[in-house]
This record gives structure tokens, C-alpha cells and sequence, in this order.
């Protein structure tokens, strides 16, 4: 009974101290060459609202 014990106590600790250690990674750090800056929640600007729309029909004089 005892070494059941001490095996459980030794996974109950490796447990914790995996947990402890993912918890207190930093956040993700950008490697070289990788896109720091995805720009996903940017404001669009007017300029960027005025390109060709294929499925609109084009205005002929």
C-alpha cells in the first residue's frame, strides 16, 4: 500500500510542477522572419474601400 502511495504522491507532483511551468511561459515570441504584425482587427480605411468589385457591372458613357 505504501509504494502505491508514493507513486501516486510522485505523479500528483509532476503533475503540478508541468501545469506551474506552461503557466508561466511567456506569450508567444515571434521567431525570426515570422509576421509580427497581422493587422487582423486594424480600422479600414476610405482608401481601401475604393477597389473593383468584379461582380459589379462597370458604368459605360
Amino acid at each position: 500500500m505504501m509504494p502505491t502511495l508514493i507513486v501516486l504522491l510522485l505523479v500528483i507532483v509532476a503533475v503540478a510542477v508541468i501545469v506551474w511551468v506552461v503557466r508561466r511561459q511567456p506569450a508567444h515570441a515571434p521567431r525570426p522572419g515570422e509576421d509580427q504584425d497581422t493587422a487582423w482587427n486594424d480600422p479600414i480605411t476610405p482608401a481601401e474601400t475604393h477597389h473593383h468589385h468584379p461582380h459589379e457591372p462597370e458604368s459605360r458613357p
